[in-house]
């Protein structure tokens, strides 16, 4: 099989057994072919971890700026559309038409254009809440103060939604930034991989050429290259279309992804093909 249809999971559980002080790192250590590529296989291993690693580290701070605006935004949709229905309210409750006059000033101020803004971005939800607040007068504050609410004043009220809005704004932005780095990010961040892939497979390929010119005895060669026989038998299940997938490994396209030309290798060593 390509080495390149390995698994990032995969190649990590095969070196990783190379590598392992009780299972076959000592059967490496005693060829003298095999034993001084063990720093070349820690640095391919590590790099497999390590590139992941930063990717993880990325995709979690995004989904959790995701879910504080998911937070922030229920907050904000809720005020908002009780500042509206409440100053709506009170104009349809005030038998002076005046005051109905000031309640309906008082909403078309906050919300010149409905509601139609809470179904929009979260950029534009901030940008909505600085229009807001910049149309508000001092008497406008005072009017609204003087409403009464459920825990305090509409004010307080208008200014819970203001706050979500001012939010809403900060994370949105800190998800833009999140976002360019890992632009180059994701560009750097699979190249990153890429890179780190084939240096492994360069490493493995190099070991397994060593192994065959060893001419190691049958029970050294079997348990070196078990690991690799048996995640290049998933693999291979895997790209026929059998029971066994390993989608959850996150391995690139056959084609290797975006960046670099992914190395198309073949094993040519006795047990891989």
């Amino acid at each position: 099989m390509a080495l390149k249809d390995l698994s990032p999971r995969q190649m990590v559980q095969i070196t990783a057994a190379w590598l392992d002080p009780e299972r076959e790192r000592p059967r490496l250590v005693s060829l003298k072919r095999c034993a001084p590529l063990i720093d070349d296989i820690e640095a391919a291993h590590d790099g497999i971890l390590k590139s992941h690693r930063r990717q993880k580290k990325a995709n979690d701070e995004l989904t959790g700026i995701q879910q504080k605006q998911v937070t922030f935004d229920q907050i904000h949709d809720r005020k908002a559309r009780g500042a509206h229905a409440v100053l709506t309210g009170f104009a349809d409750l005030a038998d002076d038409p005046e005051d109905a006059a000031i309640y309906l000033d008082l909403r078309d101020q906050l919300f010149a254009d409905g509601l139609k803004f809470i179904s929009a971005s979260y950029s534009d939800e901030a940008g909505e809440v600085k229009l807001a607040r910049d149309r508000l007068t001092p008497e406008s504050k005072a009017a609204l103060k003087a409403l009464p609410t459920p825990g305090g004043h509409l004010l307080k009220a208008v200014q819970a939604w203001f706050a979500a809005g001012d939010e809403l704004g900060k994370l949105d932005a800190q998800r833009i930034h999140l976002e360019a780095q890992d632009q180059p990010g994701a560009t750097e961040s699979r190249g990153g991989q890429l890179r780190a892939r084939n240096r492994w497979i360069k490493v493995v390929r190099t070991v397994l050429q060593m192994l065959e010119l060893e001419e190691a005895d049958t029970e050294t060669t079997r348990r070196l290259l078990a690991p690799l026989q048996r995640e290049a038998g998933k693999a291979e299940r895997r790209r026929s279309g059998g029971k066994e997938t390993d989608a959850a490994d996150g391995a690139p396209p056959a084609d290797g992804g975006a960046g670099e030309p992914a190395i198309d290798e073949e094993a040519p060593v006795a047990g891989v093909d």
